[in-house]
């Protein structure tokens, strides 16, 4: 059986010529690995040795092929660009934490030796109106209040950082502070400690912390005596004084008017 190709590409076999013109030929199939001619006979005028790709069809498929390549590129790219992202933006998070921490006072750490080496003697604990001191063992002791002060381990001490609040989180620069929990668990509420190597570093950092204040309190200026501390300053304990006076001068002026009201009323 002779085979050929019409000009649409269908394969055909030859059954016989009509004329000089045309020829009789029946469509091949596939069937697996298997050909065999099936379906009506027809009649073609041309029949070619191989398959024909029109200008047209060959365009198109250079066209698909150029498409896909080009579909692959952009997927490429396109992977390649978030590639760079995650990079760009792992390497903004890296700088970021590392200008936050540039002016750290690592001394720090140096207090981390302390620590280890059993040197810490003494904590100087943030409170809500003047700083405490307290031996190691007070600052760190945990005791459950509800059944005795029955002691229940202690508690936890982290360093932390942390910096001043701003309007914006980024801006705040980082330094590394001690803050002990309020439980042995790290599940309470966390306050800031400075820890120390005798009592007498313990007072110097409260007579630091309390130079620091801007206007001195009847307990500061009692700590100062207790302790014997160069701060709150003369001036702040002038002013502080200064404005009780005011004060108890306000609150005598407002009584004498409030009974001067009574004896018009009476």
């Amino acid at each position: 059986m002779e085979c050929k190709f019409t000009k649409d590409g269908k394969k055909v076999a030859v059954l016989g010529k009509l004329n000089n013109e045309e020829w009789i030929v029946q469509e091949i199939y596939v069937s697996g690995d298997k050909e065999f001619p099936g379906g009506e006979n027809f009649v073609t005028k041309t029949l070619l040795d191989h398959p024909a790709e029109t200008y047209e069809l060959k365009n198109k498929r250079e066209l698909d092929q150029r498409i896909e390549k080009l579909e692959s590129r952009v997927s490429s790219l396109r992977n390649d660009c978030e590639i760079a992202q995650h990079e760009a933006t792992a390497t903004e998070l890296i700088n970021r934490v590392n200008i936050a921490y540039t002016d750290v006072d690592v001394a720090q750490l140096e207090t981390l030796c302390l620590f280890m080496s059993g040197k810490i003697t003494h904590c100087v604990v943030d409170s809500y109106s003047l700083p405490v001191i307290k031996t190691l063992r007070e600052a760190l002791k945990a005791a459950d209040h509800d059944y005795g002060y029955r002691f229940e381990g202690l508690k936890l001490v982290s360093l932390f950082g942390c910096g001043p609040r701003t309007e914006r989180r980024d801006d705040a620069k980082l330094s590394l502070d001690w803050r002990i929990n309020q439980y042995r668990d790290g599940s309470g509420s966390w306050r800031k400690i400075w820890p120390c190597v005798s009592f007498d570093a313990a007072v110097a950092k409260v007579d630091e912390l309390i130079g620091k204040e801007e206007k001195a309190t009847e307990k500061s200026i009692e700590l100062k005596k207790q302790l014997g501390l160069q701060n709150p300053s003369i001036e702040k304990i002038t002013a502080y004084w200064e404005r009780q006076i005011t004060a108890k001068r306000e609150a005598i002026e407002k009584l004498r008017a409030a009974e001067k009201a009574n004896e018009t009323l009476a």
